[in-house]
This record gives C-alpha cells, sequence and structure tokens, in this order.
C-alpha cells in the first residue's frame, strides 16, 4: 500500500502485450480496486526458451498505455529459469517491493479457494519427497506430481494441474505461503483463449493467446492477428514485418559450444557444459556429441530433443550456455530467493511514488538491494546480485546487437539513455 492506496502486481512476459492481457489488468482493478498497478516482467528472454519478439522498454511502453504504472524487470536467471524458478523470483520480487497488497494472476479456473487448497496440500515436504521418488522411475515432474495426486485420492487437485495457468497459479501460491507473505492472491478467469490456441479464421473474438499473435506475427507478419492487439502494441510492430528468433543466436551459440569443446578434452569439455544450469551430465554428452553436425540453433535444439526433456527446457539450457548461467550462480541465488536486486524498467511520471516507496522498503534490507540508476551497479554489495545483474545487462546488450543487425530495429540504449524508461 501507498499512502493508503492500493497496489496490485501481475507476473508477466507480456510476448506480445495483447487484449487479453489489457483485460487482465481491467479486471484486476475491477476485482481489487487498485490504485495502482505494477508489472513483473520478464526482459529480452522468456521462460519459454527464447527471445522475446518485442523489447522489453517496448513492451514496457505498451503496458503503461494501458492501465499499468510501473514495469519492474525479472533477472534473466529467472525469466529462463524453471517453472519454479521464475515463479518462486517472480513472487519474491512482488514481495520484496513492500508495497504489493495483491497479486494477480491468470488462470483457467478462477476459484481461489480450490487454487489455494490444492496448493496447501502441495507445499508440504513430504510430498515433494514423494514426488522426487516417482520421478526417479522415469516420470517427468508434471506426470510424478499427477500420478502421486492421483494416488493420494485428490482428484480435483490433479485435475486442476492440467492447465498451464493453473500450473503457474498455484506455483506462485506456493511461494507466497513459503514466505508466509501478507500478499493477497487474485485469480482472474483467463478470457476465451486457451494459452496455446491458435488463431481459426472463423473466430470473431478479439482475443486469442499469444502464441497464436508470434506464430502470425513471424510467418504472416502479423496479417492476421491485428485485431487481438491493442493499438499501443500495434503501433510498435516492426514495419518490414520480421521479428527475432532463436535462429538469429546460432552464432553466439556455436561459438560458445566450440570455445568449450575445442580447448578441452571431452571430459572436461562435458564437466563445464554440466555446470551450466539445467544441464544433466547426460544432456551435457549430447550437446557435446551432437556439436558440429548441424548449422543452426533450431536443429541442434530439434536434434538435442528426446521424451526425457522438453523442447521448452532444450531452448532454456541453449540460452543458459549462451548467457554462462552456471548452476553454481543459480545456487547462489537461492539465499535471495532468486530476487538479489530489484531494477524499475518503466514508471508513469505521475506515479513516480512508487519508486520512492520501494526504495525506502528497501533501505535496510539485507536481502535485496535497488538498482534505480546505471551508477547504482557499480554499488552492489552481494556477489550474486553483481553478477546476476552482470548476466541480465550481457543478454540485453546481445538481443539488441542482433535485433539492429538483422532487423534494423533500434532498441532503447540503457546503458546512454535514461536508466529507466518514463512515461507520460
Amino acid at each position: 500500500m501507498i499512502n493508503n492506496r492500493k497496489v496490485a502486481a501481475i507476473i508477466a512476459e507480456y510476448n506480445p502485450f495483447h487484449n487479453g492481457h489489457a483485460y487482465h489488468i481491467e479486471e484486476t482493478k475491477r476485482i481489487t480496486g487498485a490504485d495502482y498497478i505494477i508489472i513483473l516482467m520478464s526482459g529480452n528472454f522468456v521462460q519459454r526458451g527464447e527471445p522475446a519478439i518485442i523489447d522489453k522498454y517496448l513492451r514496457a511502453k505498451s503496458v503503461l498505455s494501458s492501465g499499468a504504472d510501473a514495469v519492474f524487470e525479472l533477472p534473466v536467471t529467472v525469466s529462463t529459469g524453471s517453472a519454479e524458478t521464475f515463479a518462486d523470483g517472480s513472487v519474491a520480487l512482488a514481495n520484496k517491493l513492500g508495497i504489493v497488497d495483491f497479486l494477480s494472476f491468470g488462470a483457467e479456473n478462477d476459484n481461489i479457494d480450490e487454487l489455494i487448497s490444492c496448493s496447501r496440500f502441495l507445499v508440504g515436504s513430504e510430498h515433494n519427497d514423494e514426488i522426487t521418488k516417482l520421478m526417479s522411475e522415469g516420470l517427468t515432474y508434471p506426470e510424478a506430481r499427477e500420478a502421486y495426486l492421483r494416488h493420494m485420492g485428490r482428484v480435483k487437485e490433479a485435475d486442476l494441474l492440467k492447465t498451464s495457468n493453473n500450473i503457474l497459479a498455484i506455483s506462485y501460491l506456493n511461494k507466497l505461503f513459503r514466505l508466509n507473505s501478507d500478499i493477497l492472491p487474485v485469480a482472474v478467469k483467463r478470457a476465451e483463449a486457451l494459452h496455446d490456441s491458435e488463431i481459426s479464421p472463423d473466430d470473431t473474438s478479439s482475443i486469442t493467446s499469444a502464441k497464436a499473435i508470434r506464430l502470425d506475427l513471424q510467418v504472416n507478419s502479423g496479417k492476421i492477428s491485428g485485431r487481438y492487439i491493442p493499438d499501443s502494441t500495434r503501433n510498435l510492430l516492426n514495419p518490414n514485418g520480421s521479428y527475432i528468433k532463436n535462429n538469429d543466436f546460432s552464432d553466439i551459440l556455436f561459438y560458445k559450444l566450440g570455445k568449450i569443446i575445442y580447448t578441452n578434452d571431452k571430459n572436461t569439455a562435458i564437466g563445464i557444459l554440466s555446470s551450466y544450469s539445467d544441464i544433466t551430465e547426460d544432456l551435457a554428452g549430447r550437446i557435446y556429441n551432437l556439436f558440429g553436425k548441424v548449422t543452426t540453433y533450431d536443429d541442434f535444439a530439434a536434434a538435442l530433443w528426446s521424451k526425457n526433456y522438453t523442447y521448452a527446457r532444450i531452448d532454456r539450457v541453449l540460452y543458459h550456455i549462451i548467457g554462462e548461467i552456471t548452476k553454481e550462480l543459480i545456487e547462489s541465488n537461492k539465499a535471495f530467493d532468486f530476487c538479489p536486486y530489484i531494477r524499475p524498467l518503466a514508471i508513469k511520471r505521475e506515479s513516480s511514488v512508487i519508486l520512492n516507496e520501494v526504495g525506502k522498503a528497501v533501505k535496510n534490507s539485507e536481502k535485496v538491494e535497488l538498482i534505480s540508476r546505471i551508477g547504482d551497479a557499480n554499488k552492489l554489495q552481494n556477489k550474486a546480485a553483481i553478477q546476476t545483474f552482470n548476466v541480465t545487462r550481457f543478454m540485453t546488450a546481445l538481443y539488441n546487437q542482433i535485433t539492429y543487425k538483422n532487423y534494423g530495429i533500434k532498441t532503447y540504449d540503457e546503458a546512454s539513455e535514461s536508466f529507466i524508461y518514463f512515461s507520460s
């Protein structure tokens, strides 16, 4: 709360920001009566394991034009982390801001009591032990969790966890409960379109999934999806109709891999690859053996796929190699709930009180530091914050270079311009 005015936070990727997202903001305001809406947003790389189709500053600008008051950036270690890391780091950020009254999220089921009941059952450590045992038998985590719930007679909970947004919602709740946070959860029923639904030629609605919009932008230059995005996003689209994609990172990926593989013996190289986040020794061996046999990022990722690794995990792993995001770095972040610093990305000028209040909340904390101007980065006290911020800056700079070189898109230069984008 800020001066007796309520604050609601939304965790998002906005890849890209569309009508369904605008609806979520409107519903959040209606349900909570919040005076301020804060967005906790992935930067230029997202949890699905790919570059965001539109730069983070442009997405933030679109959000501020559509009802939000401030956007805070999730570190790349969170935005490209596993679903659990993404949820833990995002909720921890909301909690550390010190001003958030509500956490609003979209879900296929908006019955908050049912979601809470499922979460409270799952947060028990004994359940994790049983689920881990099932995973050792070859099941993926979602399969093991569902099998365990059904075995325990928790059919309703097992059914809840069959849809992507319910899964994420319950992950958020799990973290809120573990933090013993005072933030109140709010579930907003997803409007019309499911998470990965595709655009139908006969569709007359104004809402579809972000995945469908991305596909149309990449394949058809947005010829079909225009009615699903607000003007604030439409005005930011690339005039030539081309957008950044995984294959644009082929050169940097193969350079990084070549440097590891050609300058070390096999065992050492596999050991180095295994040191990166989410990479098992088995997967490191597959990466080593495949190197040099394909020429593009997409072909490399497809060849690495197996029933033990989802496509999203493979993509996240490859970006962890590119960004040199190691298990050691992730481990060091655990002490800070994966959120060692707070980084405001964009704020409305008339809502600048948000930054002032966050600064007050952070001032005496040993668990998080505030970076509100470029010089603050040189004053960070803990090693995890320094390393995490540097990796995030590197990945931002790499994204900016590729979007300019390959697509002629000049992005907001956070090194030479204002560190925070202020919108009127």
